[in-house]
């Protein structure tokens, strides 16, 4: 298949340079509210459990309805959804501050707003990979490369995004990011707006074809390994972050100097290992790529259990996440491109659903398992579950790949 030169080099693409500034704008807005919506909730009811029902109730939704908005997104093409969802969270999260001013914000109503935000995010997510595609054309390694781009640009917005809000909230208060974040969310939807419109045929919401988009997932044997060492790395990831403030209390004299050098390296790390995935993504295949991630990341967190100077720690956390990206972006590119085309908008919302089932189930276990066992044991674990996802990324990697659509049948 020839590809156009602009989707060889995704930067030299307009179409994909309007998605990517859409995404990274979005994204500053939602790590603001990410900080000021809590502490919004905390100031003003006082109560730390509120608070907390307020991130289960966002978050709920995405893996609830994650397979039926691929539907959607099916129906109404990536770019439709996504322009909508923009419009849509404008409106919800505006509605916070001013139905607030008005005083006729319940706590109640501010669930079901909460709510309605995360409905959103569940056929927002998978829509905006499918729109990355769209933007670059159909090359594995330009769409490995705009994914990693597109991570780096998600990864600058978690480190600018909850600076600023800090900053703002201490000037002007919570209310005032909340409004910035809805102009945000505008601002995106403006920016894709110029998107050209791409013609779909029309298809009818069935459950059946979801349910073939999951079927496919399972029974592509690319997809199918892809899909488990990626969602292994993102369970056993989230137990690493878990330790960082652990390791800073035990192992660094509860230094909280320390526990910032650490979660800067592991920011630091992912935003360089996106780089360094989108300039060399053209000239590895992605299942390759992602098997050297993996053996790199795995032999990294080995490092990890041992007892070291807080900043030998620091350039470790920033490596092993440096690799992470070499698995992470190949795996969506080929779960967006693998599948025929009228599959694809049901396949990655499969994948999407159990990544957030499994992060907040990785973090309540770990959270357990730190009560329990020492530290170095744990994370010790965490390294050998990693191994196991190396051994089957080079199993993979190994072995000659199936051409897409010759999924077994059985």
């Amino acid at each position: 298949m020839t590809t156009a030169p602009a989707a060889q080099q995704p930067l030299r693409s307009w179409r994909f340079r309007r998605v990517l500034a859409a995404e990274f704008v979005s994204s500053v807005g939602t790590q603001m509210t990410t900080l000021a919506l809590p502490w919004f909730v905390l100031m003003t009811t006082g109560s730390p459990a509120r608070m907390g029902l307020v991130f289960v109730i966002q978050i709920l939704p995405v893996p609830l309805l994650s397979m039926p908005a691929g539907l959607l997104v099916a129906r109404w093409g990536a770019r439709r959804v996504t322009i909508a969802g923009d419009i849509v969270d404008t409106v919800l999260v505006a509605a916070v501050p001013a139905l607030y001013l008005a005083g006729m914000l319940p706590f109640w109503l501010l669930l079901v707003i909460v709510a309605l935000i995360g409905s959103v995010a569940s056929a927002y997510l998978s829509a905006q990979r499918m729109l990355l595609a769209e933007a670059v054309g159909t090359d594995e390694g330009a769409v490995t490369a705009a994914n990693a781009l597109f991570e780096t640009a998600t990864s600058s917005a978690r480190l600018f995004g909850p600076a600023i809000a800090g900053l703002l909230m201490a000037h002007a208060g919570a209310l005032h990011v909340l409004w910035i974040d809805a102009a945000t969310f505008a601002l995106s939807g403006a920016l894709l707006t110029g998107l050209p419109r791409r013609e779909r045929k029309p298809e009818p919401l069935s459950a059946n074809r979801m349910a073939e988009g999951a079927r496919y997932l399972f029974r592509d044997r690319v997809l199918r390994t892809m899909a488990l060492a990626a969602l292994g790395y993102g369970t056993l990831m989230p137990v690493v972050l878990l330790a960082l403030p652990i390791m800073a209390k035990t192992r660094y004299d509860a230094e909280p100097q320390v526990a910032g050098l650490l979660l800067a390296a592991w920011g630091g790390g992912t935003a360089i290992g996106t780089v360094i995935v989108a300039r060399l993504a053209r000239r590895v295949t992605p299942t390759r790529f992602a098997a050297c991630g993996g053996v790199g990341a795995a032999l990294v967190l080995w490092l990890l259990p041992w007892d070291q100077p807080a900043t030998t720690t620091a350039l470790t956390v920033a490596a092993a996440c440096m690799f992470l990206p070499a698995v992470t972006a190949p795996a969506v590119a080929l779960l967006t491109l693998r599948p025929p085309e009228h599959l694809r908008p049901h396949v990655l919302p499969v994948f999407g659903a159990a990544v957030f089932i499994a992060s907040p189930i990785a973090y309540a276990t770990a959270g357990l398992l730190f009560e329990h066992f020492p530290i170095a044991a744990v994370l010790a674990g965490v390294a050998a579950g990693a191994t196991l996802c190396a051994v089957i990324l080079v199993n993979l990697a190994r072995r000659p790949t199936d051409p897409p659509g010759d999924a077994p049948s059985h």
